[in-house]
């Protein structure tokens, strides 16, 4: 046997001989040696026995019914049954007479009740037929060589040996009568006979020839359409592809596909064929005489193929000895063969899952996958498939094609209806094996395609994206990159982001993008020369604080990026303002001033015209920075005020020129919340002037608009602290400076803090040149005022009152009562007892500083602070036991764990466990023993392998120890995280009121340690 070079053998169909139940008896079935046609409807089996007699069989191969259904001279020649039921067809022949053909009901003759008394039984049931008919075919000297009838049963088509083709039509079912009519004639024998019911046509096989003939009209004998003029059909090796109406003709060389036309294509299946026979929709059976010559005998056996002519592969092949196949029908939705020896064998196609498994054994990924997909199979089946086809060939070394399978893989992840199983690899952990297996350079390009995909369909992470971005860079594919940004579209994702329906998987792709790992792609398109790229990139993700950035630090372009930040609006535009307005003040201090006159003073109004920057414009925006920058010539007035400022932006030489300052300045009213002047303030450490100006401007604009007090507040002493500084700087304009600090106080003296006015005019040294509306001194200075006087009440009162905002006035006053003897003796017991708890709830000094502080004296005993020692020390004692206690513990469980440790690293143990801990069945092997004492089938820790490795390589992990593990990690990741927290250290130091047991926590947290321990129970 040839076949072609692609197709496959399998076993799809399950084989099972039937014996004849009557075998070897007088009654027996089809076993007997008489039998000449076999056929089977829908509910029975019936069979042809002594040429005229029919027995029809049940399904529990028991005689149902027996009659003759024509005289002894006739032979039944055909036996055919109307489709999906249970009428049969029969046609006799006795040479010299006209053929008879009959339909019978089989339902009746089985039920039917014969009175044998009245009349002969075997007369009754002859004349019980349904339809007769009788066929003449000139002297009737030549048998039937075919037969067949197209679908509803109105017309019918007779061949004969001595190559006439006889169309009967008519009403047959009801017995109205027919026609018949020769429509064809030639010299060879006819060989078969197939309706094409789309053309109404008939195909017509002879020993020489393949033709077609219309079975309407009258076409006087000849063909319509010579198919083949030199290939001829043996008997029972034509059929009828029912979809397409083709004729399929079996030759020993080859199988023929011909239509209306001509020979449409062929299979080159080099076989000896007796009998082909269309099974279901794809199948193709085929029945070959092999001829065994051992020595001087010769044997016939009989091979049975059975093809997939869909899926191009050989479905079954079964091999019988010493026996020909004779008879070969459908019966109860399977196939039997009828053997020379009496011996029915039943054909029975496997399940479609059965069929999968059997396809994947045999490592046919791409049929499994087609008839699984074909048969509407689970989700989670073609995810395998999809999945073990991509193994496969990633271990062929074929990148290519197994990127493709596992592509294929995600559609199958997202779909709604896959079912996520505990012991199946999850979308996270495949979507890592397979960026693991590809992250070799020379496998890129598939990683590539791999994570588009992933990003298309809306399950990829940020880290996908980044490193989308990262192999786009790596590769050169400048295209891709901008069809990549493109093709971003946060608006779209932000309002499916609310969506509750979104399914297990999908990601918030507003989040992931706001998610990225921004400094490796800046870092990575900066090292390609892309600035155009990541500009556009970060444009389209909304991320001007990071063009900014760009534009300023890289392509050193302040005048493009302060046009371009003019364009955001407020919200963006402050936070680019707190982190880039330093760099923006130190290139363009006058422009940059006057936008941040405008933002901090409601004025601001975002500029549509400037949208994305585009690094490739270099030369028009060269020019544009010439024109709309400020250069300043040495002979104007110095820009020292506000109202300076305004008048050099309108380009007057003169500040008295007012016209212009007013129209500057009378904006319209805010159109917003103007926000905190101080946020910006640290950005003006290099520009003094410019401060003064912003802080003139706020103040400005405070007294029109009644903004916040304690905002107005902090400008005003800002704006005092410039004006004094900067008269200690410019000398030459010391005068000036200080009355503008004097006209300030003067201005706005109900508004400045008392104590901040004392502490700037005293760090300035303007002591006596400032002068203020009250002049009362600090809590310190009533205290020590009191002090000196000897007001002991008045110092309680004083420490009581603002002890809390002023805890060293507790320190204060003990040093005071016990300062002098008649001074102590006014205040009582009670008294000094609160001074002493204070000191101590508020850890304002130690016990040994308080024994200092008393022993300083001679009058003051140790008597006067007993409790509050004995308190201290039994605190100090119990803390000490409890420790103590707990160090003892801590070492017994050390040392308890420390011996469990090295003996199971040093001493063997004996495994008595005989029962797997996972599927509780008995050990056999391959198997897994764990030191936490369980034991598993290897192939039961397979899945978990899969899923909680990067590879199969990696040491496997108790599945049921594993969870503790996890958490025992964790524990100690986060341990070690703590490390890195600062502010939360410090935060809890400020907060704690034992800062000590704070620290010593962290200690014993392991924050001073390198590495990270790795918990692992080993095999």
């Amino acid at each position: 046997m040839s076949l072609p070079a692609n197709w496959r053998q399998l076993q799809l169909f399950d084989v099972l001989p039937i014996r004849d139940p009557n075998f070897n008896t007088g009654d027996a079935l089809y076993s007997s040696p008489t039998l000449s046609e076999i056929e089977a409807t829908q509910n029975y089996m019936v069979i042809t026995i002594n040429g005229c007699f029919v027995k029809i069989i049940s399904k529990q191969f028991t005689t149902s019914k027996s009659f003759m259904a024509y005289d002894t001279d006739f032979r039944i020649s055909f036996l055919r049954s109307l489709p999906k039921s249970d009428l049969l067809v029969t046609i006799a022949e006795k040479q010299g007479s006209p053929s008879v053909l009959k339909l019978w009901d089989l339902n009746k003759l089985v039920y039917l009740e014969i009175d044998s008394s009245k009349e002969d039984p075997i007369d009754i049931v002859k004349r019980k037929f349904q339809t007769q008919v009788l066929i003449q075919n000139g002297d009737n000297s030549y048998p039937m060589s075919s037969f067949t009838f197209n679908a509803d049963f109105t017309c019918l088509a007779i061949g004969y040996t001595n190559g006439k083709v006889l169309l009967v039509r008519g009403d047959l079912i009801r017995d109205r009568g027919a026609k018949q009519r020769l429509i064809y004639e030639s010299p060879d024998p006819i060989t078969g006979l197939h309706f094409n019911e789309f053309h109404e046509l008939l195909y017509v096989t002879t020993t020489s020839r393949i033709l077609t003939v219309p079975i309407t009209g009258r076409n006087q004998g000849k063909p319509l359409n010579v198919l083949s003029k030199k290939t001829g059909v043996p008997l029972q090796c034509s059929v009828i592809d029912p979809g397409k109406q083709e004729l399929i003709v079996g030759l020993d060389s080859s199988i023929r596909y011909y239509n209306q036309i001509g020979k449409s294509h062929t299979i080159n299946f080099e076989l000896r064929k007796k009998i082909i026979y269309r099974y279901t929709k794809n199948y193709l059976l085929m029945v070959s005489p092999m001829e065994d010559v051992s020595g001087s005998s010769r044997k016939m056996s009989t091979r049975v193929v059975m093809i997939d002519l869909h899926y191009k592969h050989i479905s079954f092949s079964l091999t019988i000895p010493n026996v020909a196949i004779n008879h070969v029908f459908e019966m109860w939705n399977d196939l039997y063969l009828l053997s020379s020896d009496g011996m029915l064998y039943k054909l029975h196609e496997k399940p479609i899952n059965q069929q999968v498994e059997l396809t994947l054994q045999r490592e046919l990924f791409q049929l499994a996958y087609q008839l699984a997909k074909n048969s509407n199979l689970e989700v989670n089946v073609l995810l395998k498939i999809c999945k073990l086809h991509g193994n496969f060939l990633y271990q062929k070394q074929d990148y290519e094609a197994s990127i493709s399978s596992y592509i294929k893989c995600l559609k199958y992840f997202t779909n709604e209806n896959y079912v996520a199983n505990d012991d199946e690899e999850s979308l996270n952990d495949f979507i890592m094996t397979i960026i693991t297996k590809f992250k070799d350079a020379s496998n890129i390009h598939d990683l590539t395609e791999f994570l588009y995909q992933l990003y298309n369909l809306k399950i990829a992470s940020n880290d996908h994206i980044t490193l989308l971005l990262c192999c786009y860079c790596k590769l050169k594919q400048v295209d891709k990159i901008r069809g990549f940004i493109k093709e971003i579209n946060l608006s779209d994702a932000t309002n499916n982001a609310d969506d509750s329906d979104i399914n297990e998987g999908k990601k918030d792709f507003r989040n992931i993008f706001l998610d990225l790992d921004f400094p490796l792609i800046i870092n990575l398109f900066k090292e390609c020369g892309y600035f155009d790229e990541v500009i556009r990139l970060l444009y389209e993700l909304n991320q001007p604080n990071l063009i900014v950035d760009i534009q300023l630090n890289d392509l050193k372009n302040p005048q493009r990026c302060l046009n371009y930040i003019q364009s955001l609006t407020i919200d963006d535009l402050l936070l680019v303002l707190i982190d880039h307005s330093k760099s923006l003040l130190d290139n363009l201090p006058i422009e940059t001033t006057r936008l941040l006159i405008n933002v901090f003073t409601g004025k601001y109004e975002p500029n549509q015209s400037t949208k994305i920057l585009d690094s490739n414009n270099s030369k028009s925006d060269s020019s544009t920075t010439k024109e709309k920058s400020y250069e300043r010539d040495e002979g104007m007035f110095p820009l020292n005020s506000y109202k300076a400022f305004l008048v050099y932006l309108s380009g007057k030489e003169s500040e008295d020129d007012e016209m212009t300052i007013s129209s500057l300045n009378g904006a319209s009213e805010p159109t917003y919340l103007p926000p905190r002047p101080s946020l910006i303030f640290p950005s003006f450490i290099n520009n003094p002037n410019e401060f003064v100006i912003f802080l003139e401007a706020c103040i400005e604009a405070f007294d029109k608009y009644q903004g916040s007090t304690k905002d107005q507040k902090e400008l005003l002493i800002t704006l005092l602290e410039m004006y004094l500084s900067l008269s200690k700087k410019d000398k030459h304009n010391y005068e000036e400076w200080l009355n503008k600090a004097k006209q300030l106080v003067d201005q706005y003296s109900t508004l400045l803090d008392e104590s901040s006015l004392l502490l700037v005019s005293h760090l300035y040294g303007v002591d006596g040149e400032l002068k203020f509306t009250r002049e009362e001194g600090f809590e310190e200075t009533e205290f020590r005022t009191s002090q000196l006087s000897g007001d002991v009440k008045r110092c309680f009162e004083i420490t009581k009152t603002y002890g809390n905002k002023k805890p060293q006035l507790y320190k204060m006053l003990l040093r005071f009562v016990i300062s002098r003897e008649e001074i102590f003796k006014q205040i009582d017991r009670q008294q000094f007892n609160f001074i002493i708890n204070q000191l101590r709830t508020l850890k304002l000094a130690s016990p040994l500083e308080i024994i200092q502080i008393l022993g300083s004296t001679e009058f003051t005993t140790i008597g006067l602070i007993r409790d509050y020692l004995i308190e201290t020390l039994d605190t100090a004692k119990q803390e000490i036991t409890n420790n103590e206690k707990l160090v003892e513990y801590y070492e017994k469980e050390s040392i308890k764990n420390s011996y469990k440790i090295t003996e199971l690293k040093t001493k063997p143990f004996v495994i008595q466990q005989n029962k797997c801990s996972a599927c509780n069945l008995k050990l056999d092997f391959p198997v897994i023993h764990f030191k936490c004492k369980h034991s598993f089938h290897q192939r039961c820790l397979n899945d978990t392998y899969l899923s909680n490795n990067e590879s199969l390589n990696a040491t496997p992990t108790c599945s049921i120890c594993i969870n503790d593990i996890d958490s025992i990690q964790t524990l100690r990741d986060e341990q070690f995280r703590a490390k890195d927290e600062v502010e939360l250290f410090e935060s809890t130091l400020k907060e704690s009121s034992d800062k000590f047991k704070v620290i010593s926590n962290y200690l014993g947290k392991g924050v001073m340690e390198n590495e990270f321990v790795q918990i692992t129970n080993d095999v």
